[in-house]
Parts: C-alpha cells; structure tokens; sequence
C-alpha cells in the first residue's frame, strides 16, 4: 500500500540542509586558492544556499545563514573525508538554528566500515551525573565512533565561523537565550543526528551542561537512518524528544531496516513485486548478520512513506540506491542540492 507522506516547511528545510551537507565530499585537498578543504566547502555550501527554494525568504533571498563551520573530519591515516557538519541561523527568525550533519562519504571504505557497519559491539550511553533511564542504553559502535568525532574532534579554524569553539562551547554560547537547536541528517547522519541531539538534550538544565537554564528547544529531523542503539536506548529516547522528533524513512529504503533482526529478514524480498530480489551472496551476507545482531530498535516514528518502485532500475542494489538517496528529497518536493553545488567551479575533483 501506498502511504505519503506530510509535507511541511520545517521538513523541507532540514532535508534541503541534511543532503547539502554532502557538499565536497570528495574534495581530497582544496580547491585552488583555498587554505583548506573546510573553507572550500564553506565556499560551496554559501555559493548553494542562496540558490535553493527552501532555504529561501518570500522574497527568494538566503533565509540562512552558515554561523559554525563548516567542518570535516578524517580517520587517521586516510585521505578521504569520514564526517562533516555545520550549524546554520535563520535570518527572518533568528532565535531558529539547525545542525546538519553529513552522511556517509560513499568513496571513503573505512568511513562505512567504522561508522556504518560496527554494530556488533555496543558502548554504554552516557549519561550525565545525576540522569538516569531504565534498563541500560547502549549504542552501537558505529554510532559511539561517530558521536565521538562530532563532539571532541571537530572545532571550527580561525577564519571560519565558530572558530576555536566545539560544537557544545558554541550552542552554548547562544543557550543564554530561547532558542530552537534543530538536529538533521540522511543516512548514517539520521542516526548520528538523533544520538546528538538525545546528547544535548540530557545535557540541559545540569550545572555542567552546555544549557544550565534549560532555555533552549532541542529537536530532531532525522532522514533514512539506520538504528542508533538498543531497545532501551530507543525507550530513554523517546521519553526525552520523542514529542520533539520527527523520524523520516521510507519503507522501501534498505537502510532503515537495519539493524533489527524482524526487519532485516523483510530486505531480500523488498522489492518482489516488480520482480527484483537480493542475490545469493548478499543473502548469505545478510543472514549471518541477522543472526550475529542483538537488541536493536528504532526511536519512535510517525512519518513513515512509501516511495514507488523504479521499473527502470532492474538490479536489487540499483532500486536500493533509488529508494535511499532520492526518494526524501522528491517525497518532499524540493531541489536536490547536488544540482546546484555541483556547478560550483571544480566541486566534483
């Protein structure tokens, strides 16, 4: 059956950021003239947002604005960019910030190994001194790596935005007042994104936190993620921001599925009613995972679609592609954001 899904303004904008978030993501070195990759993907992100409807004012002129970042992070040893985010103002109501974060580098391996497919080990939540939630919630390893990069290894350079402040030293220099802190991403960014923003969450109204007045609204938009942690994680989430989250997945996506035994079961046949199933291989693959995963569930959701199978995409990995990285941005009608940053000069070396 065909479910759709509600379109709003607030979606529009933080899937339109979410997938703008993969601007330079291939970018091995800067483009010519720049000091470092984050000001040249700084240049793409300010060249794009100006131009895209959804970040736009009734006078279609820039509604946003980049005030932290942006900045990217590289595993040690490697070449390729492993994480990226970057928080934005709007202008017309500037007590309104969103945190984008960036997906998965689909050229980076190790990016997909260490924060994509870690999921047989989980760490233990932390939670702050005095917090506490039943049972014990745990997140993947995946998720932890990723959590990690985004809280202690990224801080803005000198001539960008935010320079020299973390990302939980800058929101909480704008926690001083009341102030909506939304948190976005697509892919694996959809299940970082919720792990950060359930951490900036817990961290409100504690003497150490970044917001120790509680002033600030933390909410979450999360697009085509996989599970984040187990079921108690799920639970302690819901109880802190599941009235202030909005978990977006497509039923036909593959990645959402993951990693829930019950759900994973339903992926070698996603796609059999226009004929397309898993291979051999890919299922041998899959049943072995399924057997080795344990006690994993998605936070709560009430915005789930389904997007119409492409005829024209015949392999089981080539509807997969389809379903993950368009069907968001089309089910929301608004551009891509790819059209636009990719003819930002030399965006694709």
């Amino acid at each position: 059956m065909h479910k759709t899904i509600q379109i709003t303004h607030a979606r529009q904008t933080a899937v339109t950021l979410a997938y703008l978030a993969y601007a330079g993501e291939k970018l091995k070195k800067p483009l010519p003239g720049d000091q470092s990759i984050d000001e040249s993907i700084a240049k793409i992100i300010n060249y794009t947002i100006p131009k895209l409807s959804a970040l736009q004012n009734t006078q279609q002129q820039a509604d946003w604005r980049v005030v932290w970042g942006p900045v990217s992070y590289t595993f040690e040893f490697t070449k390729l960019q492993d994480n990226m985010l970057y928080v934005v103002q709007s202008i017309s109501k500037p007590s309104e910030y969103i945190v984008a974060i960036r997906g998965t580098n689909g050229t980076a391996i190790w990016d997909w190994i260490e924060e994509d497919f870690r999921v047989l080990e989980k760490e233990k939540w932390k939670l702050p001194a005095g917090n506490t939630a039943q049972g014990t919630p745990k997140i993947s390893k995946a998720t932890d790596i990723g959590l990690d990069a985004l809280l202690n290894k990224m801080t803005p350079a000198s001539d960008m935005p935010g320079a020299g402040l973390s990302l939980d030293k800058f929101l909480s220099s704008i926690a001083d007042q009341a102030v909506d802190v939304t948190f976005t991403g697509h892919s694996l960014a959809g299940a970082l994104c919720e792990a950060l923003g359930l951490w900036f969450r817990q961290s409100q109204s504690v003497p150490s936190g970044w917001d120790p007045q509680g002033k600030a609204t933390v909410k979450v938009i999360s697009f085509a993620g996989a599970t984040a942690g187990n079921s108690d994680f799920a639970n302690y989430f819901n109880q802190e921001l599941g009235e202030h989250c909005q978990r977006l997945h497509n039923m036909n996506d593959v990645v959402p599925h993951g990693w829930g035994k019950h759900t994973l079961k339903q992926l070698p046949d996603l796609y059999s009613s226009i004929g397309i199933y898993m291979g051999e291989k890919l299922t041998l693959v899959l049943d072995i995972i399924t057997a080795l995963v344990h006690d994993y569930q998605q936070v709560q959701t009430p915005s789930a679609f389904t997007w119409p199978l492409d005829p024209k995409q015949k392999s089981y990995m080539g509807q997969a592609a389809v379903q993950h990285r368009d069907s968001y941005i089309s089910a929301l009608e608004v551009e891509n954001p790819s059209k636009v940053f990719d003819t930002y000069p030399g965006s694709k070396k």
